[in-house]
């Protein structure tokens, strides 16, 4: 509960601001789509942060910001770039907050939810509910929301979805704050099909 209550003075201390209309505007936990990973770690720390579960069959490393840095709001956050790009430079933000309960999880996601249009202007909004690919019996279940931050055929979109995967699956609990470059969320509509 205490970092539900960060993120909420968070985002309130940021509504007397302008909104923001670029993505590269939205902040998470210090980083934005754009920046590179050198203006917080050496080559070698951000090595040594790649994370465990990379993304098949891509041109991109993920990495685990909290091996970087100290997060102050979030369970886990990871971070993606394009194999090859020296700079590291930040082409997608995953931020998420564990939880128990469903009630839990639409509490924290419609939380998050006013945050980012409190802060962020979106051209297109688009709720969803399906079951989750990760669990093949099918039983768990995805609660997001897609704020799009250009018309369409863009598909750059800040995405607010709540995991709630069933106990056997043994998955992970979240609701997870994206950031998507258009370049990453091409990869992601690519895995669909």
């Amino acid at each position: 509960m205490k970092k539900l209550f960060i993120i909420i003075i968070i985002f309130i201390s940021f509504q007397t601001l302008s909104k923001a209309e670029d993505i590269r505007d939205f902040e998470i936990e210090g980083v934005s789509i754009g920046d590179s990973l050198l203006d917080i770690a050496t080559v070698n720390q951000i090595n040594n942060a790649k994370s465990k579960e990379q993304l098949k069959n891509s041109n991109f490393y993920k990495f685990d910001l909290e091996r970087l840095k100290d997060l102050e709001i979030y369970d886990w956050v990871t971070v993606t770039t394009k194999k090859g790009d020296n700079s590291y430079t930040v082409i997608n933000i995953g931020a998420a907050i564990d939880y128990t309960e469903l009630n839990e999880c639409k509490k924290i996601k419609k939380d998050v939810q006013n945050g980012v249009e409190k802060i962020f202007t979106a051209i297109d909004k688009q709720e969803t509910t399906f079951a989750s690919s990760q669990d093949e019996t099918g039983k768990s279940i995805i609660y997001g929301v897609q704020y799009y931050t250009k018309p369409y055929p863009f598909k750059e979109a800040i995405v607010v979805n709540c995991y709630h995967m069933t106990k056997e699956s043994n998955i992970k609990r979240s609701v997870i704050l994206s950031v998507n470059s258009e370049e990453f969320a091409e990869y992601l509509v690519s895995l669909n099909n």
